[in-house]
């Protein structure tokens, strides 16, 4: 038998019938020991268990909701896109939004850190994307708690395609940020 505690997971039919369990269904669970471990084996209601061997424990659950997952695909290209969009932009949120995305296509290798200057009083960081070579500037912003926080929320809602709350306003190429509505 081994040595180690691994409770075994569900099974996704009965044992007894090989029908599979739908969504609330209810399901006796019963724990065996073995030469290989723990084994689990679940009945539906209508089959029963065999006697012998003797389970180590028995007890009644039900088969739950599948699971929803929460991550989010990241969607590069579209980052990507509104981050090239923001070139140029002078409206602090924007620019703090640019620095953001840029961290973001950084931690995924969409962007490479080149190096940080000084321009204007400000800091830059100076970023090439891996796939194109293109390189960029990006003004480092000051920012507070409260403004790190807008901004996460902000990538958030964009990442999970809520691009329409944003609040950011992106400019059209070619027009300055105060033309934009």
């Amino acid at each position: 038998m081994a040595s180690e505690w691994n409770m075994p997971r569900r099974g996704e039919a009965c044992v007894g019938c090989r029908r599979g369990f739908e969504v609330g269904e209810a399901i006796q669970a019963l724990l065996y020991a073995t030469e290989a471990g723990y084994e689990r084996r679940d009945y539906c209601a209508e089959c029963r268990p065999p006697e012998t061997p003797p389970p180590l424990g028995v007890w009644r659950t039900r088969r739950p909701e599948p699971a929803v997952s929460k991550v989010q695909r990241f969607d590069r290209e579209a980052v990507y896109s509104f981050f090239e969009r923001l070139e140029g932009a002078r409206e602090p949120d924007q620019v703090q939004f640019r620095f953001v995305l840029a961290l973001l296509l950084w931690r995924k290798k969409v962007l490479k850190l080149e190096r940080t200057t000084q321009a204007d009083g400000h800091e830059v960081w100076e970023f090439v994307a891996t796939r194109s070579g293109t390189a960029y500037q990006v003004e480092r912003p000051e920012l507070d708690e409260a403004q790190l926080e807008r901004l996460s929320t902000q990538l958030e809602r964009l990442l999970a395609g809520q691009a329409g709350e944003v609040e950011v306003v992106v400019p059209e190429a070619g027009k300055e940020a105060e033309d934009v509505p």
